[in-house]
């Protein structure tokens, strides 16, 4: 059951990949204000340029230029998590699949049926959290 409850409460991250990816779903959610939060007080490097998926991918690569070389060692790879919100996000999502993984004992002894139960719970917080990522639009 607990990996139940990691793989449910996972969505979050799975969904926000959902609602950052995609620039109108970005421009009307929360992942907006927080960024929009955070160029207020100048913080720029949590800001927009963070999470906003059309510019963020620039922070991988010297001078935001994709035929340059990575910004430092691994910017692009190994450490991509620390170069804008999606990468963080999904590194946050497969943190908790794996730790599902780990955790996880069996709810029936069937195990399609748990892999149903599963899949049931990831739909349920998938739709969940994504409606309270986005603010409804006039």
């Amino acid at each position: 059951m607990t990996s139940l409850l990691i793989i449910f409460l996972g969505t979050i991250w799975e969904s926000s990949m959902d609602v950052i990816g995609v620039k109108h779903n970005y421009d009307s959610s929360i992942w907006k204000k927080i960024a929009n939060f955070f160029d207020k007080k100048r913080i720029n490097k949590l800001g927009n340029q963070f999470w906003d998926n059309s510019v963020a991918w620039k922070n991988k690569w010297k001078e935001g230029c994709l035929w340059q070389k990575e910004s430092f060692f691994g910017s692009s790879t190994i450490f991509v998590m620390f170069m804008d919100g999606w990468h963080l996000v999904k590194f946050l999502w497969l943190a908790h699949i794996f730790f599902a993984i780990v955790c996880y004992s069996q709810i029936t002894e069937f195990l399609l049926l748990d892999l149903l139960i599963y899949y049931f719970a990831f739909g349920l917080g998938h739709e969940l959290f994504t409606r309270i990522q986005l603010f409804k639009r006039d």
